[in-house]
């Protein structure tokens, strides 16, 4: 049994984001305990952004730690999040969000019970969230759980959320087995930073693949929630969200830090190989580092891709995996 009131870092990397304010509060005014949350932030902005997107709109009543940095010095998504977890003190847990999220009330509580629920120290709670309108109207009817998707032109794996359970009627008893990692939602001991940290070289796609599979040889199991507690803003101009900035239409080089993310992945992953060079053109620079960042000794990557269900190499996924159905 955990201390009853354990710590949480709560890592959020925010890129010109309008919503990282009220993100903010409704996780601190939902909290059960708002006192045990300490929220680590790598914040992007533009010179031409409102003050009211800043920390001058933050709740200033809670433990809050910036890394600042002008927009345009950002190099990608998961760049910002190794910066966030400079911040980290060591917390009891983690939690990786995204800038524009909303919770149920007792979150914090529920989240941790959710944990416990798996009976497993190495657990790993992490899946695509049920979305929400502004300004907080919840997706409640459905819960979500992992599964991969497709290997795109790159060769690189892709996730999906499946929303297998109709709520209440199907509410299952505790967290499901599952092999994938979600960006946006992630939350397990606080050793994982640490231990699995992220790789800054990373940009944005194989982000979740790789760390999928980082996290299995390090010895953590992953699961998705039972319980809806987290809600993301999936932004578009076609469902009324606010279709605010992304890196990639603020940086017109950014196809530059794609391309080594793809070698570092691939690399990772054994499949450099199998991607034609002409298209990535792969230079030692491009993984001179990459032993920080790399695959655990706990269990090999072979035993992931058997669990998981995939075979990189050979871009193949089985039907459990495509339906996101796991068993321990």
């Amino acid at each position: 049994m955990t201390d009853p009131s354990p710590s949480i870092f709560v890592q959020i990397a925010a890129y010109r984001d309008p919503d990282l304010p009220a993100t903010l509060h409704n996780l601190i005014e939902r909290a059960a305990q708002p006192e045990r949350l300490r929220f680590g932030i790598c914040l992007q902005l533009a010179d031409s952004d409102p003050a009211a997107w800043n920390a001058t709109a933050f709740p200033q009543d809670c433990s809050l730690a910036l890394i600042p940095f002008r927009a345009e010095d950002s190099r990608g998504a998961c760049w910002a999040r190794h910066q966030a977890q400079q911040l980290y003190g060591g917390e009891d847990f983690l939690l990786q969000i995204d800038s524009h999220m909303r919770a149920v009330q007792n979150w914090d509580d529920d989240l941790v019970k959710a944990w416990e629920a798996c009976l497993d120290p190495k657990a790993v709670l992490s899946v695509y969230p049920n979305g929400f309108q502004l300004p907080c109207s919840l997706q409640l009817n459905t819960l979500p759980v992992m599964a991969a998707h497709r290997f795109d032109d790159f060769g690189i794996l892709k996730f999906q959320g499946i929303s297998r359970y109709q709520l209440p009627e199907q509410q299952p008893a505790a967290p499901l087995a599952n092999a994938f990692m979600a960006g946006g939602f992630l939350f397990g001991p606080g050793c994982i930073v640490p231990e699995v940290p992220y790789d800054p070289s990373l940009y944005f796609y194989g982000e979740e693949v790789s760390m999928s599979a980082r996290l299995w040889t390090h010895g953590f199991n992953l699961y998705s929630p039972h319980r809806l507690l987290l809600f993301h803003l999936y932004k578009s101009s076609s469902n009324g969200n606010d279709a605010s900035a992304t890196h990639w239409s603020d940086h017109s080089d950014w196809f530059l830090l794609n391309r080594r993310s793809l070698v570092r992945v691939h690399t990772l992953l054994g499949t450099l190989e199998t991607v034609p060079q002409d298209r990535l053109r792969p230079t030692p620079d491009d993984v001179n580092d990459l032993d920080r960042y790399g695959l655990g000794d706990k269990r090999s990557l072979d035993d992931y891709q058997r669990w998981a269900g995939v075979d990189f190499a050979g871009r193949t996924i089985s039907e459990r995996a495509s339906e996101g159905r796991f068993s321990r």
